[in-house]
């Protein structure tokens, strides 16, 4: 087992990535013409910020395998276990504070810092509209801190938990209760967006890949068609009115609309046109294996439910059930996922690699759901995300909300792999039978940090871990209504099919 040295490396390597990574998204999808650098920046670090919380759970793992050996007896002191606890617990809540900080100042103000903009308005005044309008939820923030503070966790009423929970709440302060119950509430959020856009983007995004998009020579032909039927229609309507008599309201209204759908079709020619051209044509090449990749995400990411289902199923049978927030205490079944990762633990950075493989396919599946329901406040559609017409606001929102759905992954990821994520791939010694066991809760095992902090809120606060159970299976109904939706769906489109009103003023 490698020294946990070698993991702050990976994870320094893993903060110059991920940052690179933020970076090249936020370029991609940003409005050329509308990119300003404070929301691309806050953006770039709340993206930054929150992968870092979950690419930290690797090498909190590696501290905890590391601290025993294969006969289960310890191969380092106490005191160096809770040094490095401590370190990767005060590098959480770090991690946690400065996420709350993006979440409830930075991305708000940067909003409204934005909209503000106008030639006549000044960057004072700006800056005075930004801070008014983030006050009200630097309020909020201030409010969930101080009622973690003072709330008093209850005690689970169900067998060989309550000193469990008694040593996990002993370990906690009241800063990390405040700072927990903040994410706490933050997660409900996050779990809304794993629910609409993750289970949707999990199984649009592979599919999408299967099906391809439409022949640009059918699609032309539909562009062609439809432009000289809306061409025909104004003609005969402009036919009624030769003689020089003025147009009637209801036909005027009729000719503007046809005008602007002429232009929106004549925009979409033109990108049509231009989307084979250049480095498109190279791309014509790797279809073959675009359907291979296709198939490949499929499976995976009907591999990701079935570990979900198994997770859930499983706490039915071994967690103490609502008291203690639905955290299992010995899993019995055999979760994929979760023997992988587990056997994998002990060649670090094996295990990093394959989890860090499925965290950013959970991201890039959300933004896929993002992408192709558009930001939205329930049925009101409000930007959308495209490549490179992205505006800056609509971005935010984005970040805001995989933010969110990622905070939520830090909870569903004890749900996908529960004795990896609690105790890596540490055993114990058992002296009634003298065999080694896999760790479990009431044994006399080092837990993660990751669980800790999880099983602090579920446990100490029951109400947060049955919102999550049952919002983990909405999220698996969801993925069946979408994957449904996915297959009955026709192909996408080469060029996009809306046009934003300043588009539409700037291609007259």
């Amino acid at each position: 087992m490698l020294h946990i040295a070698f993991g702050w490396v990976a994870f320094v390597i893993v903060i110059v990535f991920l940052l690179l990574l933020s970076i090249g998204v936020v370029k991609y999808y940003s409005d050329r013409h509308e990119s300003e650098w404070l929301p691309s920046a806050v953006t770039v670090l709340g993206l930054t910020l929150t992968l870092l919380s979950l690419f930290l759970i690797p090498v909190d793992i590696l501290s905890v395998s590391s601290s025993t050996g294969e006969d289960g007896f310890p191969l380092i002191s106490r005191e160096i276990m809770e040094t490095n606890g401590n370190q990767i617990r005060m590098l959480y809540y770090v991690l946690y504070g400065l996420i709350l900080g993006v979440a409830f100042v930075l991305i708000p103000f940067s909003y409204f810092y934005y909209e503000e903009f106008d030639e006549d308005v000044t960057t004072g005044k700006r800056i005075i509209a930004g801070l008014k309008y983030t006050s009200f939820l630097v309020v909020i923030m201030v409010i969930l801190f101080v009622v973690g503070i003072f709330i008093k966790p209850g005690t689970p009423d169900a067998k060989n938990a309550n000193e469990w929970f008694d040593f996990i709440v002993d370990k906690q302060n009241g800063g990390d209760r405040s700072i927990g119950f903040a994410i706490a509430c933050l997660t409900i959020l996050g779990y809304l967006i794993l629910i609409t856009y993750t289970a949707y983007g999990l199984t649009a995004f592979p599919l999408g890949l299967l099906r391809g998009k439409r022949h640009t020579t059918e699609e032309a032909s539909d562009i062609v068609s439809d432009l000289e039927a809306t061409r025909e229609k104004q003609r005969e309507i402009n036919s009624r009115y030769l003689s020089g008599k003025k147009m009637s309201d209801r036909d005027q209204r009729e000719v503007d609309l046809l005008r602007r759908q002429e232009r929106m079709l004549a925009k979409r020619g033109t990108q049509l046109h231009e989307s084979q051209k250049g480095f498109a044509r190279l791309l014509v090449v790797c279809k073959p294996f675009t359907f291979l990749f296709g198939i490949f995400f499929f499976l995976f990411s009907l591999f990701l439910f079935i570990c979900i289902v198994l997770g859930q199923i499983d706490k039915i049978k071994s967690s103490c059930g609502a008291p203690c927030g639905f955290i299992e205490t010995h899993p019995q079944l055999k979760n994929p996922l979760d023997l992988a990762l587990t056997g994998l633990a002990p060649y670090f950075p094996l295990d990093y690699v394959l989890l860090g493989s499925i965290i950013l396919y959970i991201f890039f599946t959300s933004l896929s759901g993002i992408i192709r329901i558009g930001i939205r406040f329930f049925w009101i559609h409000l930007y959308s995300i495209r490549p490179r017409r992205s505006p800056p606001q609509g971005l935010l929102l984005a970040a805001l909300f995989l933010m969110f759905a990622l905070l939520a992954l830090n909870m569903q990821i004890i749900t996908l792999a529960p004795r990896y994520t609690m105790f890596g791939s540490q055993v114990y010694f058992d002296t009634t039978t003298n065999t080694t066991q896999p760790c479990n809760p009431t044994a006399n095992c080092t837990m993660s940090q990751i669980g800790t902090i999880v099983t602090s809120i579920q446990m100490g606060t029951p109400f947060f871990g049955v919102v999550y159970y049952f919002a983990t299976w909405a999220l698996c109904l969801v993925f069946v209504i979408g994957l449904i939706v996915s297959l009955v769906k026709r192909k996408e489109a080469n060029v996009d099919l809306t046009i934003d009103d300043d588009e539409e003023e700037e291609y007259r």
